[in-house]
């Protein structure tokens, strides 16, 4: 390792965090979810409702998790609040389940499913499916060594494309007038059918705008973070809900009722009708595009997060992790840490196994880093540089909806609940040993 340390940059604008949250958020879910959000509510008119409660349920998380941003804006996003404000324990337990858990799992499955949307124009078997996937996750991977500032470029041109084409979908769709479907809120089809229940639409929809807490890592790089942080999240939230809502009635008007009860893929059921047969390889290329472009912006919250953990010595090996490479100033060795990681997870094939495991937890730790907004706004001596719209009711929606979205999944899945909790709890035994043994006379650097 040089002996010369490089550092991170405030370098990332506020467009170029706009692109990053729009990127994170705009996967292959919208064009999926659509169908299950219809199927769980059984009215065109309820689902757009759903999709709009979704919408600003996140965004008054993202507002909260804004103000405690606020304060010290800082990477590590999720995590480092937690550390910073309930303990360092609880904060290691975060990091260690984002950097170690979560990242590494969603990572792998999504370089499997881009490739497997792939492998629908380009015919790919099992194991070819793996190398392309292997392929994209390290190409990412390798072009974020060269420049924090390039990866950024590259973000927002890809937020771009990501958009746009959904944005040509809306116009062509409003546009034509023949065989539409009246929306409304009357209810059709059999209410009493394996499914239907407004929670599980609810859940459908919020699944869809997950990921905006990835922006909160940029926070030590974002050149005026104070100002800018509540600001992206504000246009990036507020944009998503208008696209996704404007896709959705589209996608309702062109659609029938009972086509929509049988689909599978709602984005290419709706291309189909403006594209004929060519629409499913429009649709194909798109989702490749958009979980291509989501990709690279989950390598960059990955990073942050393992470069956070090293920081704090909480990792083996944290003083290699945590150098920043002098001559491209970005967290090379973070990033090869993170892609071995993925790399596991993909080869093994236990992504699926993992995220059953410790989807809960992405909720427990944002619940905490929420709450923490109440015990900083009666600490005189903390100074923050935004206040939420509507205080306290935003974080309390915000709240409410994450605690909605922790119940859906405890009730749907106790026992692999225990089996996450006890996984995330074997970290213990390597936090003690890098903070007792391996790193007891060394101060951290987060």
């Amino acid at each position: 390792m040089s002996k010369v340390e490089g550092k991170l940059h405030k370098s990332i604008t506020l467009i170029e965090a706009i692109a990053f949250s729009v990127g994170q958020i705009i996967g292959t879910g919208i064009f999926l979810k659509p169908a299950t959000v219809f199927q769980a509510t059984h009215s065109l008119g309820v689902s757009l409702l759903i999709w709009l409660a979704a919408g600003i349920i996140t965004l008054c998380a993202a507002l909260t998790i804004a103000e405690v941003a606020s304060y010290k804006p800082m990477i590590g996003g999720i995590t480092s609040y937690v550390t910073e404000y309930n303990g360092s324990t609880l904060g290691f337990l975060s990091g260690w389940f984002f950097s170690i858990l979560n990242n590494p799992g969603t990572l792998a499955a999504n370089t499997i499913a881009t490739a497997t949307f792939l492998s629908a124009v380009i015919p790919m078997d099992n194991l070819q499916i793996k190398l392309c996937a292997f392929c994209i996750l390290w190409g990412l991977s390798i072009s974020q060594m060269f420049s924090v500032k390039g990866t950024m470029k590259f973000q927002l041109f890809g937020a771009f494309i990501q958009a746009a084409p959904i944005a040509i979908v809306i116009v062509l769709g409003l546009l034509n007038g023949t065989n539409v479907n009246t929306i409304n809120l009357s209810m059709v089809g059999n209410l009493n059918s394996p499914g239907t229940s407004l929670g599980i639409a609810l859940l459908g929809a919020m699944w869809v705008y997950d990921g905006w807490q990835a922006t909160a890592n940029l926070g030590e790089e974002m050149i005026n973070p104070k100002r800018d942080f509540p600001k992206a999240i504000f246009y990036s939230i507020s944009f998503l809900i208008v696209l996704f809502l404007l896709f959705n009635y589209v996608g309702f008007r062109l659609i029938p009722a009972e086509e929509l009860f049988a689909t599978k893929n709602f984005g290419a059921d709706l291309s189909m009708k403006l594209f004929g047969s060519n629409g499913v390889y429009f649709m194909t290329i798109l989702m490749v595009i958009c979980s291509t472009f989501t990709m690279n912006a989950e390598i960059v919250q990955a990073t942050r997060d393992v470069l956070y953990q090293a920081r704090n010595n909480n990792l083996i090996g944290s003083k290699w992790i945590r150098h920043i490479h002098p001559k491209t100033d970005t967290p090379i060795n973070a990033i090869i840490f993170q892609g071995i990681l993925s790399t596991i997870v993909m080869l093994t094939g236990t992504f699926e196994s993992i995220s059953l495991l410790i989807i809960f937890f992405v909720w427990i730790f944002t619940i905490l880093a929420l709450c923490n907004v109440f015990k900083l706004r009666k600490d005189s001596t903390k100074e923050r540089s935004f206040n939420i719209p509507l205080y306290p009711v935003t974080p309390i929606i915000g709240i409410l909806g994450s605690l909605f979205m922790l119940g859906s999944s405890l009730t749907s899945d106790p026992m692999n609940f225990i089996i996450g909790l006890v996984v995330i709890l074997l970290g213990l035994p390597i936090y003690y040993y890098c903070h007792n043994h391996l790193y007891k006379d060394s101060e951290p650097e987060a």
